[in-house]
């Protein structure tokens, strides 16, 4: 009897069951299949060469669902929107991301004042009446001086005219001349100030507004636990980041209120005008990386106009000096270790989040920031780093 070598994977023309029935058998009782016989070495698997690609052309690399390529775009495509909506939504989230930054300032209040011995209830309802009070003070005296300071305006302009043209005349005595396109226009100049001014007075209800949503904060901060949960996961990782910032805030809050203080009373004690509303921008501009050399500006140029070079120079120099010690000797202390952020990624932080939400951004680059360094590696899909025994 002739043996019969059928094709592999083809049927059997006179029995068009028996592929069907040969595969639903096991792999001994393939070799007869319908009174057939078949050689054992079709058992065995049949690797037929790929046709390699032709030369000179690039192979196509494929981007799985758990390529990192893919994960990299998908994330930068996602953040890109994030950031379109919070441009979009500036106005509200930075009135939402200020008062948490002032409520995680304060913070520590209520845990100090529980050590003294008050429960942790009459803690908070102290901290969040005499925050309550003691904003609606500030607003009133912000008021009152930025209205002095819209007074004085006319002052100002007529001293920064006379400046101007002293200036003009010296250089010309030397044999300079300055050409008129160069010189300042103290009518522009002061026609600026004004506007920031009244914006800045229209802006009292906005900050109403701040003082609730901070006693808001200060009540929910401690309600907020952190629950257990996986070293590496992201409720871990935000839960590192928020201990974090709220870390940063109130220290740097702190130390920056107790060098506004030394500022307001250093700019009480040489006349200079406004100065409530020139320590509560010191205070602000703590929060700022090098923000201090930006708000000695504002009160080194009213301390010019009103009483002249000498002592705006001593203003400088005053400030400088305590902003210095303090930036540069007790704050390293006091924060310890650091944020583990390098000055290129600070400056980069001022930079994107200053496009992102304004100039509100600069001040709250530091805090979003660290949040988001503390975040990114989960949504990068990094693995939890391994528990240390």
């Amino acid at each position: 009897m002739e043996t019969v070598l059928p094709h592999p994977g083809r049927a059997n023309p006179g029995n068009r069951d028996a592929p069907v029935r040969g595969m639903n058998q096991p792999s001994s009782a393939r070799t007869q299949l319908a009174g057939e016989t078949v050689s054992p070495l079709l058992e065995e698997k049949t690797e037929f060469p790929r046709a390699s690609a032709p030369s000179g052309r690039a192979s196509i690399t494929s981007v799985g669902p758990a390529s990192p390529l893919l994960r990299v775009v998908l994330l930068g495509a996602g953040l890109v929107i994030i950031a379109a909506g919070m441009k979009a939504a500036a106005p509200v989230l930075n009135l939402i991301l200020l008062s948490m930054l002032l409520a995680a300032t304060l913070s520590p209040v209520p845990l100090l004042l529980s050590q003294r011995g008050i429960g942790r209830g009459a803690a908070i309802a102290i901290t969040a009446l005499l925050s309550l009070l003691g904003g609606i003070l500030l607003i009133v005296v912000l008021a009152n001086s930025l209205s002095r300071l819209s007074e004085n305006l006319p002052a100002y302009q007529s001293s920064l005219s006379n400046l101007v043209d002293g200036v003009s005349q010296r250089l010309a005595a030397r044999g300079i001349d300055v050409d008129q396109a160069l010189k300042p226009d103290p009518a522009k100049i002061m026609g600026r100030v004004g506007l920031l001014v009244r914006g800045a007075l229209g802006l009292v209800g906005y900050g109403l507004l701040a003082i609730v949503l901070v006693v808001l904060f200060l009540i929910e901060i401690p309600l907020i636990q952190g629950n257990a949960s996986a070293p590496g996961s992201f409720r871990s990782r935000l839960d590192s980041a928020m201990r974090l910032v709220r870390r940063f805030v109130g220290l740097n809050g702190m130390f920056g209120g107790v060098i506004a203080l030394v500022d307001l009373a250093i700019m009480l004690a040489l006349g200079t005008d406004a100065a409530v509303l020139w320590a509560v921008i010191c205070f602000l501009f703590a929060f700022v990386p090098f923000g201090f050399m930006l708000s000695m500006i504002p009160p080194f140029v009213v301390t010019l106009l009103e009483h002249g070079v000498s002592r705006a120079l001593l203003l400088f120099g005053l400030f400088f000096v305590v902003n210095f010690i303090g930036d540069n000797v007790i704050k390293p202390k006091l924060m310890g270790g650091g944020l583990g952020l390098s000055p290129l990624l600070i400056v980069i932080a001022l930079l994107v989040w200053g496009v992102v939400l304004g100039p509100m951004g600069a001040l709250l680059a530091i805090p979003l920031t660290l949040t988001v360094k503390e975040v990114l590696p989960v949504l990068m899909g990094e693995p939890p780093p391994a528990p240390t025994s």
